[in-house]
């Protein structure tokens, strides 16, 4: 059976550009340890969660009634990330999508009045998958230096 990547991935993004000038208030993940599955981020336009679709291939981006609470019981963990903490607070500037399906497909996003970090947001399946990980998701902080050194 083949899959029509191109369009499952169109279809899972249509709510990405809503995201594009959202405050985010609050940015929470759902781990099922030792994976992350889950970013949920609460904005002024709702409530929404990056996920992957397919078994982690690539992602999608779905509208959430409410965050869910934080919580560590029973396996079922939903917890800030501290790196991603500094985007809290922050107005989305751009979402966009990077990677291909089944090479690392995700979201970066810039946040205003913040020039030299974006957060990443990507299927883990980017080059060779890691050992006993499935479908989880890889979260990321770009650091972009715009400096130039002699060497």
């Amino acid at each position: 059976m083949e899959y029509n990547y191109e369009l499952y991935i169109k279809e899972s993004n249509t709510l990405l550009p809503v995201l594009e000038g959202a405050c985010v208030k609050t940015i929470l993940i759902n781990v099922v340890d030792p994976e992350f599955n889950v970013v949920y981020l609460e904005t002024d336009k709702g409530v929404f969660s990056l996920q992957g679709e397919m078994g982690g291939e690539y992602l999608g981006v779905h509208r959430r009634s409410e965050l869910p609470e934080i919580t560590n019981q029973d396996g079922c963990i939903i917890c800030k990330h501290q790196p991603f903490n500094m985007f809290e607070g922050k107005t989305i500037s751009q979402a966009r999508q990077i990677g291909a399906a089944w090479h690392g497909h995700g979201y970066e996003f810039n946040f205003e009045g913040v020039f030299n970090r974006t957060m990443i947001v990507q299927s883990i399946y980017c080059g060779a998958q890691p050992k006993g990980l499935g479908d989880c998701l890889r979260l990321g902080v770009g650091y972009y230096e715009n400096e130039w050194r002699k060497i």
